[in-house]
């Protein structure tokens, strides 16, 4: 089977605005740099760099990807389910019999999780977040089962898109899926790191 891995990722300068208070913008954009190779970094160590897909509007980012042996795409929307949609796309065309999305903020993700992913039962795998509100991360055993609907509870929002589709979705929880940086509270384990 030919797995895909999409990462979105907003410009270093625009992601985690919600950490203002807390970090000044070189700082946030340090950050950003840093979760997103992390991230990159994974992947590539489960899924062939060679089927890792980056959106962006960032070129600094897209280079990078390229660099790394992935393919990086000018993202042509306005949101990340725009961009993961464009993603899958392109995985598509590639010949993709999955995909992987990936959140790009996931200091603690390790290798294992993904694998935990694959080896999950389902048709759909959603890695939750730690208010298990949220999506981290998604197979889709076949490619456009379900439309992507990350955002507020999006959790719940594939859970019922699974349902609507009649397709089987498991949910998989584990730290390193789960434990992204959205607030101030959740650099508080970061810097333990």
């Amino acid at each position: 089977m030919a797995c895909y891995a999409i990462i979105a990722v907003r410009p270093p300068a625009e992601g985690k605005s919600r950490l203002a208070d807390a970090l000044s913008l070189d700082r946030r954009v340090s950050l950003n740099y840093k979760l997103f190779r992390h991230v990159f970094a994974i992947a590539g160590d489960v899924v062939n760099p060679g089927r890792i897909i980056v959106i962006s509007r960032s070129e600094e980012l897209l280079r990078e990807a390229r660099a790394g042996g992935a393919e990086g795409h000018q993202e042509r929307g306005n949101s990340l389910n725009e961009a993961l949609t464009q993603g899958a796309g392109i995985a598509v065309s590639r010949g993709a019999t999955e995909v992987l999305t990936l959140s790009s903020d996931l200091p603690f993700l390790e290798a294992e999780d993904l694998r935990a992913m694959f080896a999950a039962a389902g048709d759909i795998v959603i890695a939750t977040d730690r208010r298990h509100i949220g999506t981290n991360a998604m197979l889709m055993r076949s490619p456009t089962s379900i439309p992507f609907r990350y955002g507020p509870e999006s959790l719940a929002a594939h859970l019922a898109a699974a349902a609507e589709a009649g397709v089987a979705a498991t949910v998989v929880d584990r730290p390193g899926l789960a434990r992204d940086i959205d607030v101030p509270s959740d650099l508080v384990e970061l810097a333990d790191r």
